[in-house]
């Protein structure tokens, strides 16, 4: 039997912002926190040859993924169970909560149960599991998920995905020096900002993808999130120009065209250095609603969100879209 692939360098780098994402401060919601898990667990426990799904949001038991390995038909299959505990700053998984997770354990008859959140066990939790169980338990902090990520990964990452981690990095820095300093956007080209901009929508709980830097189709990020139960993508346009020009009426049609003819339901167009006072004169009330805008002071009030979100002293809203249009210049 061939054994099943192991993670990509480029998956490991999207599963590697994807834990990040589940850092103290930056979860949403418990239902987009245990979508963002079942996203980095299905893979790694694919190379173990498991098989995983949810549970039913209704009566799950205490039990939110099951992974099958084997032919449960010609029983010689192995099952195992997921539960997710996601908190804010401050609070740890206790014993009773391990407990709970074995007893779930046992009831479905699993033969592994892990727990996994994205705050610390308590010592008595990390006791219960050093005695003799019926079952094995594992508890797993967002640490152990890197570390368990580098044991199924391919084996040494190629030059394009270090470069693409330190760009990230790097990103964060400049999130972190702009919400310091807004002084620092004069200095930074236009592709830094179009970076930085799309780390700072990645942790403030978007979906994100940053387009290329040429032949983009009209948008130079991509977001999506949750929007009243259904999934939603909004395009976001950024101009940074050293010449300090500001963007004009055409621009502003430009985009809201690519936004109405794919369908998306909005965008948030970014001029650091603003727009020309004729930018909005055509736009119509609904367009207005649909397509919304931000100067310097809007990247900098992200940014600092951002800062916030990660120190873990501010929560972005339930409904994101809060987070894209608050404080819209062009209203």
């Amino acid at each position: 039997m061939t054994a099943p692939p192991r993670i990509s360098n480029e998956e490991y780098t999207r599963i590697i912002a994807d834990i990040a994402r589940l850092e103290v401060g930056s979860v949403q919601h418990p239902r987009e926190a245990e979508r963002i898990l079942g996203g980095i667990l299905a893979p790694i426990l694919r190379v173990e040859g498991f098989s995983l799904e949810g549970t039913p949001i209704v009566r799950d038991e205490g039990i939110d993924f099951v992974g099958v390995r084997g032919d449960p038909a010609l029983g010689s299959s192995e099952s195992l169970g997921v539960e997710a505990k996601f908190y804010r700053r401050g609070q740890k998984v206790s014993i009773d909560q391990v407990r709970a997770l074995i007893g779930a354990g046992l009831l479905k008859g699993l033969g592994r149960v892990i727990l996994v959140s994205n705050c610390p066990f308590t010592t008595g939790a990390r006791a219960t599991i050093e005695h003799d169980l019926p079952l094995s338990v594992e508890l797993k902090e967002l640490d152990d998920l890197r570390s368990w990520l580098e044991l199924v990964r391919e084996a040494e990452p190629d030059a394009e995905t270090e470069v693409r981690i330190m760009l990230r990095e790097l990103s964060e820095r400049f999130a972190r020096l702009i919400a310091r300093d807004p002084g620092a956007l004069a200095y930074l080209e236009w592709r830094d900002v179009e970076r930085t901009v799309a780390e700072v929508f990645d942790g403030l709980g978007f979906r994100v993808t940053l387009t290329a830097g040429s032949k983009d189709g009209g948008k130079d990020v991509i977001l999506e999130c949750e929007v009243a139960g259904k999934q939603a993508t909004y395009y976001v346009e950024i101009k940074h120009w050293r010449s300090s020009t500001r963007v004009g009426a055409d621009a502003v049609r430009k985009l809201l065209k690519v936004i109405v003819t794919e369908k998306k339901a909005g965008g948030l167009f970014l001029s650091t250095y603003g727009f020309t006072e004729n930018a909005f004169e055509q736009l119509t009330t609904i367009e207005r609603e649909k397509l919304r805008f931000g100067d310097q002071e809007k990247v900098v009030t992200l940014c600092r969100s951002y800062v916030k979100a990660k120190s873990g002293i501010w929560s972005p809203p339930e409904n994101l879209t809060e987070v894209l249009f608050d404080g819209d210049s062009g209203a």
